[in-house]
């Protein structure tokens, strides 16, 4: 009972059953990379778009696009961090870890402020939140919670690791 006992935080009790604090982390890790990859071909599309209405937007246009690239940006380090995640993870190495960890929050405070810019400046030429801006606020919004969770579950992992555990299988003995 005492082995067990102490590798009770390896595990997290998530509803009726319990986790690896491994298999979240890593669970977070290609979540990360799969939305990035898609939150980037999205801001590709907008800016595609942006081109056709580049007299309609005016002087915004130029700030419009530069946030969306920033936004591209910040998805495609993401992504490399969530790969530096997955090797830190399996190679159970701290240093690797925690780039995602203060990456991660970094470039989430960078998309929202261009989130925000980006949409306040087509606010000022449209004069009223379109469709647009309110489904892109609310995908932020829904990714940023989502986030947050994946956060907390590489955070535990991370305190796991510092704390000694592993989650590799023994060593081979040679006789």
């Amino acid at each position: 009972d005492m082995m067990l006992g102490s590798y009770k935080t390896l595990t997290t009790k998530t509803g009726c059953c319990y986790v690896q604090t491994r298999n979240i982390a890593l669970c977070a890790a290609f979540y990360s990379i799969i939305i990035a990859a898609i939150v980037t071909l999205l801001y590709i599309w907008r800016i595609t778009v942006n081109i056709n209405y580049a007299e309609k937007l005016k002087e915004v246009y130029y700030g419009v696009q530069i946030a969306y690239g920033a936004i591209i940006f910040t998805q495609i380090s993401m992504m490399f961090l969530g790969m530096l995640l997955v090797m830190g993870i399996l190679k159970e190495q701290l240093p690797l870890i925690s780039p995602w960890i203060v990456g991660y929050i970094t470039f989430m405070a960078l998309e929202a402020v261009c989130c925000v810019y980006s949409n306040v400046l087509r606010d000022h030429v449209n004069k009223e939140f379109d469709a647009i801006c309110k489904a892109e606020l609310t995908f932020f919004l829904s990714r940023l919670i989502i986030n947050i969770i994946s956060i907390a579950g590489v955070m535990k992992f991370y305190q796991n690791l510092r704390d000694g555990y592993s989650w590799k299988g023994p060593e081979a003995i040679e006789l």
